[in-house]
C-alpha cells in the first residue's frame, strides 16, 4: 500500500494511533451518547489550517498526553462486532446532507464527519484518494451501518469494504481485524 507521508500518516503511525483511540474511547462515560460521548473538549481538534493531517496530529497528541506515558498496544486480532471496527471517510465525497447525522443520533456531523475522539489517521494515497480512518467501538457499530445505509453519497464506510487492500496491510504488519 502506497501512502503519501507528507500528506498522510504512515501505517505504523495509524497502529500506535490505533492503541491509543481504542483506550481511549473504551474510557469514555457509558452508556454512550453518540452526539456527545465522543467529542471530548480536552483533545479537540486545532483548526489553524487547511491541512487535515495536521487536525489528526493535535488530537493524537492531546489524547496521547491525557492517556499519560504508559506504552498502549493491540492484541494480534481485534473482532470487529464485539470490539470495534475501522471506519473509512472521505471528505471530499461528502455532500453534508445530514441524513447520517439524524440517523446515527449525532454519532456523525452533519458533514459526516465522525467524532475526533474516534480519529486515528488520514491517509492520503494519491491526489484522487484521501481518507480519515476513525475507530467505531463494537457497541457503536449497528448505529453506523444505519447510517452507512441511509448515506446517499457513500462517503463513509467500513475500512474492510471500502479500502480491503488497507485491512491487507495491517494484517500483514500484524493486526488481524476480523468480523468474527
Amino acid at each position: 500500500m502506497n501512502l503519501d507521508h507528507q500528506k498522510g500518516h504512515s501505517l505504523d503511525e495509524l497502529i500506535q494511533n490505533l492503541a491509543e483511540t481504542i483506550t481511549w474511547c473504551s474510557s469514555r462515560p457509558q452508556p454512550w451518547a453518540p452526539m456527545a460521548s465522543f467529542r471530548s473538549v480536552d483533545i479537540a481538534p486545532e483548526f489553524g489550517s487547511n491541512d487535515r493531517k495536521s487536525w489528526v496530529d493535535s488530537v493524537a497528541k492531546q489524547r496521547r498526553r491525557r492517556l499519560g506515558s504508559r506504552k498502549h498496544s493491540l492484541p494480534g486480532t481485534i473482532y470487529a462486532r464485539s470490539e470495534g471496527r475501522l471506519l473509512t471517510y472521505f471528505p471530499d465525497e461528502s455532500l453534508a446532507c445530514g441524513v447520517a447525522e439524524v440517523v446515527t443520533g449525532g454519532f456523525l456531523s452533519i458533514n459526516n464527519v465522525p467524532p475526533w475522539d474516534t480519529w486515528v489517521a488520514y491517509l492520503h494515497e494519491d491526489e484522487r484518494t484521501a481518507y480519515l480512518v476513525s475507530w467505531v467501538p463494537g457497541k457503536m457499530t449497528e448505529i453506523l451501518d444505519s447510517g452507512i445505509d441511509a448515506n446517499p453519497e457513500e462517503c463513509f464506510g467500513w475500512a474492510d469494504l471500502r479500502r480491503p487492500h488497507l485491512v491487507e496491510s495491517l494484517a500483514a504488519s500484524g493486526l488481524k481485524i476480523t468480523l468474527e
